[in-house]
């Protein structure tokens, strides 16, 4: 299924109140439709979004692969993309393949390394997911630490940043730098990244895709959504019994979406 999310925004005087969430409508399509019947949505409000003075913005979103180079094949023929090479990361246990997309985002399949024995904080969290199955959002910043210091007046945990590299395709070094949250309230988060003075991965991949803004479901997705807020994240947020991130990805008139419960398909059902 493809989620649609339509926004009606209005120019209020700066004196005007404006309330904390927007008014939406969600389209439902394949298989969404009794989850999220009777879902809300909630979104920044222009108040919170002008208070904002972070440079927060989507950088990539992450599907998690059973088996890296058969999971990159079946994404192949069912978006009829080229899944391009990434690289290990070393110390963490995981390996990756890109996909590029508009806008200076892409999308990333990742798995379990077989020649690695670490079992990084990726591998931890995601567990026994499913194949193509959204794991991952991150959100792009030059300022890690004041994205850990909002977190930390905000009641979530980390380990802090974390350094990161791993091989390029042209043997040169990638490095970037990540910050990873825990929240008691809020068990499915972004996390956060900084690629310094590293070429953005997106810059060498053919733009193939279209991804949509990311939807997190929550028992509780008002909190989520202030939380997120306070981050200085614009996210959608939608009531669900599990928590899990919903991510959707276009081709054209090829269309497919993936939750943390539910393997990519494309409206609703895989191409022989």
């Amino acid at each position: 299924g493809f989620i649609f999310v339509r926004f009606w925004c209005f120019s209020l005087a700066p004196s005007q109140v404006i309330g904390r969430a927007m008014l939406v409508k969600l389209y439902r399509h394949h298989g969404f439709r009794n989850r999220l019947s009777h879902a809300k949505v909630y979104t920044v409000s222009d108040r919170e979004i002008a208070m904002d003075k972070s440079d927060l913005t989507l950088d990539h979103i992450g599907l998690w692969c059973s088996d890296l180079e058969a999971s990159a094949r079946r994404f192949s023929a069912m978006m009829h993309v080229e899944v391009e090479a990434g690289g290990r990361h070393q110390g963490q246990g995981t390996w990756n393949r890109l996909v590029g997309a508009v806008n200076g985002v892409y999308l990333e399949l990742i798995a379990r390394d077989p020649e690695q024995a670490t079992a990084g904080s990726i591998v931890q969290a995601v567990g026994a997911q499913a194949d193509l199955t959204s794991c991952l959002v991150a959100y792009r910043t030059s300022d890690l630490e004041g994205v850990y210091a909002r977190a930390v007046k905000l009641g979530a945990t980390s380990r802090g940043v974390q350094a990161m590299s791993r091989a390029g395709g042209d043997g040169t070094t990638i490095s970037w730098c990540l910050l990873f949250l825990q929240h008691p309230d809020h068990p499915v988060l972004p996390f956060f990244i900084d690629w310094q003075s590293t070429p953005h991965p997106s810059s060498r991949l053919k733009p193939a895709l279209s991804i949509g803004s990311p939807v997190f479901q929550s028992t509780d997705p008002d909190g989520l959504q202030q939380f997120l807020a306070g981050l200085g994240v614009r996210a959608q947020t939608v009531y669900g019994e599990r928590p899990e991130i919903i991510a959707s990805v276009r081709n054209g008139t090829v269309s497919a979406s993936a939750s943390g419960t539910r393997s990519l398909s494309t409206n609703g059902t895989e191409p022989e």
